[in-house]
């Protein structure tokens, strides 16, 4: 399953946000929650104004909350499990999945081709609780640092590395 929004499914994807934010929201104080903060009410006044714009704020969103996921508590975990389920929506293991798959896809490819790709990689390596290891983080915060985006095409983004740290990235990414 790989998260792509558009006019058909967008508001499967709405109804996935709208139950973990339902139950995300209850860990913190009411005084916290207001509607400029809450992404589900953003989300309808994109929609007001632009649905290209509420489409990539849903995916954004989205993503967050998927790379959030680990570090929720076993309970709310299971509550929003049930929820998802009650709704024939895709457990939170499986949208885990769309995170972990493309990692693996860019470490076999060791290339980002994405904006999308480089904040699910960016996450995962500034997430000290991941299970990577010391010299590839250095290596991956070395690379990141490093890139340099390049608009090719309208809808496409290629990336040209910066020469230093080329090397050395290459050479730790093999071992990984």
């Amino acid at each position: 399953m790989k998260i792509q929004i558009n006019d058909t499914n967008y508001s499967y994807y709405k109804k996935i946000c709208e139950i973990i934010w339902s139950h995300y929201k209850t860990l913190f104080p009411p005084e916290m929650l207001h509607d400029d903060s809450d992404p589900v009410a953003i989300l309808n006044k994109w929609e007001q104004k632009s649905k290209s714009i509420a489409k990539r704020g849903l995916k954004a969103g989205l993503q967050d909350l998927v790379s959030n996921i680990k570090e929720f508590p076993p309970n709310l975990k299971r509550s929003i499990d049930k929820d998802l389920a009650a709704n024939n929506l895709p457990s939170l293991r499986d949208l885990q999945g769309v995170v972990e798959k493309t990692i693996a896809r860019v470490l076999n490819r060791r290339k980002i081709n994405s904006l999308e790709e480089f904040y699910i990689v960016k996450e995962e390596v500034i997430d000290q609780t991941t299970d990577m290891v010391d010299d590839v983080r250095v290596c991956w915060v070395n690379y990141l640092q490093n890139l340099k985006f390049q608009k090719a095409r309208k809808t496409t983004y290629s990336i040209a590395r910066v020469e230093t740290n080329v090397r050395l990235s290459d050479r730790i990414l093999r071992r990984a």
